[in-house]
């Protein structure tokens, strides 16, 4: 059997022969893997602790998850790890989406929490060439650590061949994370003779919805369902964020041969090109309705079928499984050399 050179918690690369011929997994319970978030669990939270813990010291180089559970107890396994002594420290790779930083004091309590977590990481791969830059002057770590890795679409979110239904008129706009759907209601209001269907948990009834406006959330099926038969797919992303979000929903989108329009948020454009695979937009109403109104008019009917093909090639080219895995194992090779060369050291 084939040494396994690192330990992970990162499961979804298991499918990949690659992966799964060097990586070592460890246990992460069920519980951490279901969306959205579940409740409170300190006894599994404790428990991830420990799998993590005694995994990566074993291994001596581990690729570890930066936002699971409510305690983080991957980063608190690396705080833990960090103040060993150096010859025993092992080499960490914190992979995924990263933090949005706090305001007041709370924010520098967070970078005194991760300068601690720091102290055991040698490599941060983050989803946006953006981050590369930002991510160290944020939190006050060495650029020489930042590795770059696209996001990626599994094969079980990308339904092939599956558009069987026809494809309506309505704009759909979904997810939770870091969204602003103010614009894209006050968009609907221009655009009373199309259907937005918003799905969100984020939204109340103390909203003034208008009457061609319809907010649900909905499971993943008929989440897909309503991408794939819409006329137009909008991610209302936050600007101004520190991080990356809303990827999975964009990717998905691409993969299913939509027109996507996205604000100019961090990291977007590393997904969307401008004109050729979506439409990145000011954040503002009229930024949404002139696009949308754009991919509609039946003149620029031959440009949009163009960019939906576009937009699922450039999926099936970028952002698949075996693309993401092929660069997470560049950096854990990276990671392997440098604990050989301490060894030899």
């Amino acid at each position: 059997m084939k040494q396994k050179l690192f330990a992970t918690s990162f499961l979804e690369g298991f499918p990949s022969d690659k992966f799964a011929a060097v990586a070592q997994k460890i246990d992460v319970p069920q519980h951490f893997e279901i969306l959205p978030r579940q409740r409170f669990r300190p006894d599994l939270e404790i428990l991830l602790f420990w799998r993590v813990f005694k995994a990566t010291l074993s291994s001596g180089v581990a690729l570890l998850f930066s936002s699971r559970g409510y305690m983080k107890p991957e980063l608190l396994a690396c705080i833990v790890m960090g103040f060993l002594p150096k010859r025993f420290r092992p080499i960490i790779v914190l992979y995924g989406e990263m933090f949005q930083p706090d305001n007041g004091i709370l924010r520098w309590i967070e970078r005194f929490f991760i300068k601690l977590v720091d102290r055991s990481v040698y490599f941060y791969v983050v989803y946006s060439t953006t981050e590369l830059e930002l991510f160290p002057k944020l939190w006050g770590v060495d650029r020489e650590k930042m590795r770059f890795c696209p996001f990626y679409i599994g094969d079980d979110r990308i339904r092939k061949q599956r558009r069987k239904k026809q494809v309506g008129k309505h704009i759909f706009a979904g997810g939770n994370s870091h969204r602003d759907y103010g614009p894209v209601i006050e968009a609907a209001k221009q655009m009373p003779e199309y259907e937005f269907i918003l799905a969100t948990k984020k939204l109340s009834d103390a909203w003034d919805f208008p009457p061609n406006v319809r907010v649900e959330w909905m499971c993943l099926d008929e989440y897909l369902d309503f991408i794939d038969t819409s006329a137009v797919v909008i991610v209302p992303l936050t600007i101004g964020l520190k991080r990356t979000t809303g990827l999975l929903t964009i990717l998905e989108s691409l993969s299913l041969e939509k027109v996507i329009i996205v604000p100019d948020a961090l990291g977007i454009r590393d997904y969307v090109l401008d004109g050729e695979t979506g439409l990145v937009v000011s954040s503002l109403p009229d930024g949404y309705v002139k696009a949308i109104r754009w991919v509609l008019a039946p003149e620029n009917r031959v440009q949009v079928s163009k960019m939906c093909i576009e937009a699922r090639k450039s999926v099936s080219e970028k952002f698949t499984l075996e693309k993401h895995v092929e660069n997470l194992l560049s950096v854990m090779h990276e990671a392997v050399d440098l604990q050989a060369g301490f060894r030899r050291e």
